[in-house]
């Protein structure tokens, strides 16, 4: 919580801005989050490849301890480490840092069996100071359930992110923070790279408005009794006059 002077734009981003404190960036404030947090749609979502650098990477690891079953074996032409945003609400995010990219004769990924290594919730996103910060919370975190990320958008396709090390991000820290002298655990760079069987678009937002409605729901359109009754009267008078042409033929034809 912070309170800043009073400006005519109420944007949040523009209110809370550093320049509207008499101490400039050397102001301090606390971030809040919720013990029971409500996952949101995720600021960033698609399939995406990445490189990663820093103190504390990901690595792969077996969420459980142990797979539920043997694991088949198959050939893996490549590999790749896998930041992957899907479903129908996109809240969930899914790493894996060793991940098959090769598909079938039919387009199909053969690596079928394998779980990610890390599973986050989206809990809240927003933009202040020209920077773009989410939140994500994982239950399975040894150190902070809670990680705060900087993340920014650097062409249609790339995005980069910079992973806290704890659950706020400290001010110094940008896309490109990767150690401890910027509060940062690592910093990946991304590729979007969705297949066609994967069935993941892309999406982003850069947080400027963190109260927008932009839930992924499946529209019905519906177009009304009106469209329904003209329908209706469409196949009455279709059938009427095919009835009509018969009766003639039939009557010419005596």
């Amino acid at each position: 919580y912070r309170k800043g002077i009073a400006v005519i734009k109420d944007d949040f981003h523009t209110v809370c801005s550093w320049v509207q404190f008499q101490n400039k960036p050397n102001w301090k404030y606390e971030l809040f989050l919720a013990k029971h947090p409500v996952p949101v749609r995720c600021p960033v979502a698609g399939k995406y490849m990445f490189t990663q650098r820093g103190e504390i990477p990901f690595e792969t690891r077996i969420l459980g301890g142990v797979t539920l079953s043997p694991r088949p074996t198959f050939i893996c032409q490549k590999n790749i480490s896998d930041f992957s945003v899907c479903g129908s609400d996109q809240k969930e995010i899914a790493i894996d840092e060793n991940y098959c990219l090769s598909v079938d004769h039919l387009g199909r990924p053969v690596d079928i069996y394998s779980e990610p290594d890390y599973r986050m919730k989206c809990i809240g996103f927003w933009k202040e100071n020209l920077k773009s910060y989410l939140i994500t919370y994982d239950e399975l975190d040894p150190y902070s359930k809670y990680r705060c990320w900087v993340y920014q958008r650097a062409d249609l396709n790339r995005v980069l992110m910079s992973q806290a090390v704890g659950p706020y991000c400290s001010l110094n820290q940008d896309v490109t923070s990767y150690n401890w002298t910027d509060g940062a655990a690592v910093a990946i760079d991304m590729m979007e790279y969705e297949r066609e069987r994967d069935q993941c678009p892309m999406y982003f937002d850069d947080g400027s408005d963190p109260w927008k409605k932009s839930e992924s729901h499946i529209k019905i359109f519906r177009f009304g009794s009106g469209a329904g009754d003209r329908a209706t009267n469409s196949l009455l008078a279709l059938l009427g006059s095919t009835l009509f042409m018969l009766w003639f033929n039939r009557q010419e034809q005596f």
